[in-house]
């Protein structure tokens, strides 16, 4: 069980790695074909799918939860995410060229929703891996997204799905984001997984074919480290502060080059 266990972090940290890689690659090879979309706030509703009042909800609930912790979360909507290969690749660059998250904390999570591929993702900086694993991201798409949306109210999960954000980092920071909203899943166990076994072999392929192997073979082996990505999602106010109060929310403020937060490939997808 124990080597079991050791090979699959191994294989996950692998096609984590991965997927930043090409991340990385992608912009350059398809340059010119589709520029990434510039932030308009919080909540960034590309795709047209969002009614007010959803988006106000979420805006408020992220607003309050930045000025509580200072993790910073991004709502984004495209119709779709090509020319990436997959909406990791598309969440990890977004976060990248937007900047979510601040240096040193890499406390920012990017929720996303694809309509061509009718696909969902929250990509979860490093600084909040503890507080959002996986599995409880993934019990966030199962129990609070997925149903919503498979009922055509995407506002109404996308809400749900920064609920669920907010509840598990609040919980982190031992703050309370209840009055805004903030909910966790009832179980923390995910129902299923995305992504198929071997990915990792097409990846490597494709890195090969638009990187060439001298620059990018050495890059496989390098342990993740934080500040991959980088990024400024408009913070201003200092995170860390663990004590216990209700926030009533606060205006997006913009992007600020001085905070840099790191992405690696960290969350859950799923297709609806």
């Amino acid at each position: 069980m124990k080597r079991s266990s050791k090979s699959e972090t191994g294989r996950l940290r692998l096609r984590r790695t991965a997927i930043v890689l090409l991340a990385l690659v992608l912009p350059v090879a398809f340059a010119g074909a589709q520029q990434l979309p510039r932030y308009r706030g919080f909540v960034n509703d590309f795709a047209g799918v969002i009614d007010g009042r959803e988006a106000q909800a979420m805006e408020q609930l992220i607003g309050g939860l930045q000025e509580a912790t200072g993790a910073e979360i991004a709502v984004v909507t495209v119709q779709s995410y090509e020319p990436f290969g997959s909406i990791e690749e598309f969440g990890v660059a977004l976060a990248s060229e937007w900047g979510v998250g601040r240096a040193g904390e890499d406390n920012g999570v990017v929720i996303i929703l694809a309509m061509q591929e009718r696909e969902v993702r929250i990509e979860v900086g490093y600084g909040l891996e503890g507080a959002l694993p996986d599995g409880r991201v993934g019990a966030i798409l199962d129990q609070q997204v997925l149903p919503a949306f498979r009922e055509g109210r995407w506002g109404a999960g996308l809400n749900g799905a920064v609920q669920g954000v907010a509840a598990f980092v609040a919980q982190e920071y031992d703050v309370d984001l209840s009055s805004l909203g903030a909910r966790a899943p009832r179980s923390t166990a995910p129902q299923s997984q995305t992504g198929p076994d071997g990915i990792e072999i097409i990846l490597f392929i494709l890195i090969l074919f638009f990187g060439g192997g001298r620059f990018f073979w050495p890059l496989l082996f390098i342990s993740r480290r934080r500040g991959f990505f980088g990024g400024g999602f408009g913070s201003t106010v200092a995170s860390g502060t663990r004590s216990r109060s209700t926030f009533g929310g606060s205006s997006f403020g913009g992007f600020s080059s001085s905070g840099r937060g790191g992405f690696g490939g960290g969350g859950a997808s799923r297709r609806f």
